[in-house]
Formats: C-alpha cells, structure tokens, sequence
C-alpha cells in the first residue's frame, strides 16, 4: 500500500514538469539576472535586454524560433545547455506571456 501511495505523488510530477508554471521557476532562477521574466510590461529593460513579455509580443515570435535560439550558443547569453524538457518549459513559458 505504502508503494501504491508513493507512485500516486509522483504522478502530478511529469504534468507540472511540462507546464509554464516550471518555465518560470527556470527563468527565475537562470534568466531573471539579465531579463525581467514576469509578466510586466513589454519593454526592454534598462540595461536593453528585452523582458520575456517583449519578446512574447514579437510577431515573429514562436515556439521553433524560441527552442532554436535557446539551442545555440549566444555571445550575449550563457550557455545553460538546457535539456530538451527544460527548453520546452521556458518556451511555453514565453508563449504564456502573450
């Protein structure tokens, strides 16, 4: 029974692995000291780097567009080598900004 319980808590676990909720626990907690990554308004921030709600708003915003540029190194931007569910979490998380 004891084993039955255990499995039944991690069940929640994958779904909220997926959702914008740990994209944004990630953007704190790797993005946060360069961007402002709550919902704010969609302007760059003082320092000229766009808030994750600027670049949301961006017509040509999207998720293929976001996972690519989260793919490749950056000269402005640390390579976080991100796994693939880490990527796609802070690119829904993006996208939820809209």
């Amino acid at each position: 029974m004891k084993k039955l319980i255990a499995l039944l808590m991690l069940l929640p676990l994958p779904a909220l692995a997926q959702s914008p909720g740990y994209g944004a626990a990630l953007a704190e907690r790797w993005c946060m000291a360069c961007h402002i990554v709550e919902p704010a308004p969609r302007t760059a921030s003082a320092n000229g780097i766009p808030s994750f709600s600027a670049i949301a708003a961006k017509p040509t915003t999207n998720a293929e567009q976001l996972k690519a540029y989260l793919s490749t190194g950056h000269t402005r931007m640390p390579d976080f080598s991100l796994s693939n569910r880490e990527r796609q979490a802070l690119v829904d998380y993006i996208l939820s900004l809209r």
